[in-house]
């Protein structure tokens, strides 16, 4: 009976204990997820400060490694914490413009910390579909509210107040002797700039997008894209070195539209950090496309990579956020694309594929 009382005692201890460590590993796992949601919302729901920012909260949880990789609205970046080791957890999120691919890794456990694993990175898998779910409507609500057309004619116009700025600053300040030289540049502008004007006139009376039929772009001539550049950048008063020349096959709206975004960025920066920038472009033709290399010789490391393609966002409080995004949709509507490589200490550098003349 003695006995009995003895193992009675021994199974009571070791459930109170058993309780009060899964207790103990739930009140723990549980001020994880309050610290992740606090982290979360202390940023805003945004998913790339997010997940640059998790790592320590999920260590602490007992996350052994993890791995990352975002495509975000065309930009892709990634990131590691430790070396991976032991039982992964890997989850993928596809939304419109947004792919996301996470691993978690654990070390192998007995079957509670298995079961508070992955009760930890279910809640963390949650908030990053929230947060994905959260841009994707703020986009479709912003674009909702402002037609899509409205938006980027507003920000066409700006190019065009930009571009006429900088014509009234040449007036205003020639120097004595130089007043042969700037009828030569606006002999070389206005032209251009009333193409621009053209251009904005045919979309503002285009009562809805359509696609060009193929007939009717091999009907136009081909554009010359280094003739396209060189006038830009001599429009922006940008100095550019252009290596390589091709014709393209896409509509010159079109083009002109991309160029105008590109090179308009460079001169924004240039004016608001008073920096004299210098453009070196490169044209190749790869295959049946024709690929245009940016950067900017003098320029500086640009601090928000995977915002570049963001829509309405900008690192300007005076920007309206959707001029590259503009761009690469056209880049995307031709039959290319619009990137761009950002390699740590160096420029950005843009590239824009385009199909090439037949």
């Amino acid at each position: 009976m003695n006995n009995l009382y003895a193992y009675l005692i021994i199974i009571g201890i070791s459930i109170l204990v058993a309780a009060g460590w899964l207790l103990y590993q739930y009140r723990a796992q549980l001020q994880r997820a309050q610290e992740l949601i606090q982290l979360n919302e202390s940023l805003h729901y945004d998913l790339p400060d997010f997940l640059r920012q998790c790592w320590p909260v999920l260590e602490r949880g007992g996350v052994h490694a993890m791995q990352w990789e975002l495509d975000w609205f065309g930009t892709s970046l990634q990131a590691s914490h430790n070396l991976p080791a032991g039982e992964v957890i890997e989850k993928i999120f596809e939304v419109q413009e947004i792919r996301l691919v996470v691993r978690l890794y654990h070390i192998k456990r007995g079957w509670e910390r298995r079961y508070f694993s992955l009760a930890q990175a279910e809640n963390f898998f949650l908030l990053l579909r929230m947060n994905i779910w959260i841009k994707i409507g703020s986009v479709q609500a912003a674009f909702d509210q402002t037609a899509k057309m409205t938006v980027f004619f507003k920000h066409d116009v700006k190019n065009m107040v930009q571009l006429l700025s900088l014509s009234a600053e040449q007036l205003q300040h020639t120097p004595p002797g130089y007043e042969k030289r700037l009828l030569e540049n606006l002999n070389a502008a206005i032209p251009a700039v009333l193409d621009r004007a053209e251009h904005m006139l045919r979309a503002l009376n285009e009562q809805a997008p359509r696609k060009r039929r193929q007939q009717e772009l091999l009907d136009e001539p081909s554009l010359a894209l280094e003739d396209i550049l060189t006038q830009t950048a001599a429009l922006y008063d940008l100095p550019v070195t252009i290596d390589g020349q091709a014709s393209v096959f896409t509509d010159k709206d079109r083009l002109l539209s991309i160029v105008d975004n590109l090179l308009g960025n460079y001169s924004r920066l240039a004016r608001t950090n008073n920096q004299r920038p210098h453009l070196q472009i490169t044209i190749s033709k790869e295959g049946d496309s024709v690929v245009t290399c940016i950067e900017d010789k003098l320029g500086i490391p640009f601090a928000w990579p995977e915002r570049l393609f963001e829509p309405f966002w900008s690192e300007h409080g005076d920007g309206r956020g959707i001029g590259l995004y503009q761009s690469r949709q056209q880049a995307n509507a031709a039959g290319g694309d619009l990137s761009a490589s950002s390699v740590p200490d160096k420029p950005l550098r843009f590239y824009l594929t385009l199909p090439a003349t037949l």
